[in-house]
């Protein structure tokens, strides 16, 4: 079982996984951040937060992104036990 600590720094290994991976794939479709918001209704703001590992993503919208590059979600759930 991880500890609060490590818990936190998985959480943001996480976070900058994601920003990682989402500024890659905006780059790829030669989008701009604006382009983004405006495809996918989240402000542009929120994306660049997103981008810099600073904000937290919730389903819905990683759902309307996952859509503006049309891609399908794959989510799993894994315990750590």
């Amino acid at each position: 079982m991880l500890n609060k600590k490590q818990a936190r720094l998985n959480l943001k290994q996480t976070r900058l996984n994601l920003a990682e991976q989402l500024t890659t794939l905006r780059r790829l479709h030669r989008m701009t951040i604006l382009d983004l918001a405006t495809q996918t209704g989240v402000s542009s703001s929120y994306l660049e937060k997103l981008e810099l590992g600073l904000a937290e993503l919730n389903f819905g919208n990683l759902h309307q992104i996952a859509r503006a590059f049309d891609m399908k979600i794959d989510v799993s759930f894994e315990a750590n036990c």
